[in-house]
């Protein structure tokens, strides 16, 4: 099943829900046994435990009635897992892969929805684009062993690590976290659907143009080894989010490189998840007129 976030258009309030052909079926004030699903991380705990006590909700909600939120809960951790496909780094040409996976964090404000538009800085022209794989944690776990890590995974969604190059270079967490400037959707698809996230692939397209293209198996670091890595620096809850890494393809990594520009298209596909569709638009900086 596919699990998200949105609002209303009629009032504006964010409710949690399931999608379908139809529609959406609205799961908030439901009740799993452990209490209302008012949460992508409840419903991805409760979906773990009972596909089918979600599965035969009805459809409340029709598609132009509701705009995509971030299917991540507020205050929900945003775990990412960098330097993660061997390939030539957009700043430093060709790396050797890291001994241990590479980890840093995203916090509110960063990502937009599906269908949202991204923010390119004014402070910088060199504004990137990184289709990734999003795991969502659906049962709490510390020190995971690599052959259970799986079994703590509750679903999956497509993430672009939107990044800011030339301020990458002096902070990674600058570089990476300007406002607005990633993005994560449509949904979270349950890991019933999902025999083998190994199987999986990442793709991206600039304007219907494939810059990039890899299976989740070349990855330096699978799923399970980041999932138990973050284990051992922190208990994980249902809702937390890992960002596993971007292949080749990239803007910088073009001779030259091909940053995006107002009016772009983007599509980040995970085929079997779904596709992340986001439009970029340059930001607009309001300074102060001064009085006669």
């Amino acid at each position: 099943m596919k699990l998200l976030r949105y609002t209303l258009a009629g009032d504006g309030s964010s409710h949690v829900g399931m999608a379908s052909a139809d529609g959406v079926a609205q799961l908030d004030g439901m009740d799993a046994g452990g209490g209302p699903i008012a949460s992508i991380g409840r419903a991805i705990a409760a979906a773990m435990v009972d596909p089918a006590a979600l599965s035969g909700t009805p459809v409340s909600v029709a598609w132009d009635e509701i705009a995509f939120a971030v299917p991540v809960d507020p205050g929900a951790r945003m775990l990412c897992a960098g330097a993660n496909y061997h390939k030539k780094h957009p700043l430093v040409g060709n790396v050797q892969p890291p001994a241990q996976p590479v980890y840093f964090n995203k916090p509110p404000g960063t990502l937009v929805a599906h269908e949202e538009d991204l923010v390119r800085p004014s402070v910088s022209i060199q504004f990137d684009y990184e289709v990734e794989l999003a795991v969502m944690i659906g049962r709490p776990g510390r020190h995971i062993e690599v052959s259970d890590a799986l079994d703590y995974v509750g679903g999956y969604s497509v993430l672009n690590d939107g990044s800011v190059r030339d301020w990458q270079r002096h902070s990674v967490a600058a570089g990476k976290n300007f406002y607005r400037s990633g993005s994560m959707g449509p949904w979270i698809t349950t890991a019933d659907e999902i025999a083998d996230p190994a199987e999986l692939e990442v793709i991206c397209r600039v304007n219907g143009e494939e810059r990039q293209r890899a299976g989740a198996s070349e990855m330096v670091f699978s799923v399970a080894e980041i999932v138990s890595y973050l284990s051992r620096v922190m208990p994980l809850e249902p809702g937390d989010v890992i960002a596993t890494g971007s292949p080749e393809g990239t803007g910088g990594s073009h001779d030259p490189p091909r940053w995006l520009v107002a009016g772009d298209e983007i599509e980040f596909e995970v085929p079997g998840i779904g596709v992340l569709r986001n439009r970029v638009i340059d930001e607009q900086r309001h300074r102060p007129t001064q009085s006669s």
